[in-house]
């Protein structure tokens, strides 16, 4: 019986970590939605690390995962079904943005060998502020959106949020509806 009970669990271990390593291993995506870039170009803006640098704002290359189901309204929550399905659908992937941003200052992708070479520590210039963003889930018809950004700035720095995005006469609009936020 013990025999059984250790092989079962050496067979289950085997297979968590040979899934887990194969997600790792997987290429990662190019992220060429033409909407979300619309979308990214409206929500950069607002940014601290946009303000932040003075020259050029630095954007993280991958695309960030979302961090679970957004926290929403129970009117959002039903509103946005649709596209938070596509979001975490989507989520399972990795991804990488791409140099499709329309700003009004120069921006650069920054790979994950560039983060880790940031100060680890919040200082008073811009050397260690970037934006991370997410992809975006739509609904079918592209007319809603939700996606995932912040702001980290070293160590413990740095703040978070869920966007809501409504398609209205043909230009996005944040909407309200996402009730938390997470800023350290």
């Amino acid at each position: 019986m013990l025999r059984t009970t250790s092989s079962a669990l050496l067979l289950v271990f085997g297979l968590l970590t040979t899934k887990s390593g194969s997600q790792d291993s997987a290429a990662p995506r190019l992220y060429n939605v033409a909407e979300a870039y619309k979308i990214y170009n409206l929500l950069l803006p607002q940014e601290p690390s946009y303000a932040f640098g003075k020259d050029k704002v630095m954007i993280r290359q991958e695309a960030v995962p979302g961090g679970g189901t957004p926290c929403l309204t129970t009117s959002a929550a039903r509103k946005f079904a649709e596209a938070v399905a596509a979001f975490k659908r989507l989520q399972q992937k990795m991804w990488t943005l791409q140099p499709r941003f329309q700003l009004d200052k120069p921006y650069k992708l920054i790979t994950p060998e560039e983060i880790k070479t940031l100060p680890d520590t919040p200082t008073q210039s811009a050397a260690n502020s970037y934006v991370e963003i997410s992809i975006v889930g739509f609904n079918r018809e592209e007319t809603r959106a939700v996606l995932f950004m912040g702001s980290p700035c070293g160590g413990l720095c740095g703040g978070w949020s869920y966007h809501l995005l409504e398609k209205v006469d043909g230009k996005w609009h944040e909407v309200p509806g996402v009730n938390c936020s997470l800023a350290s």
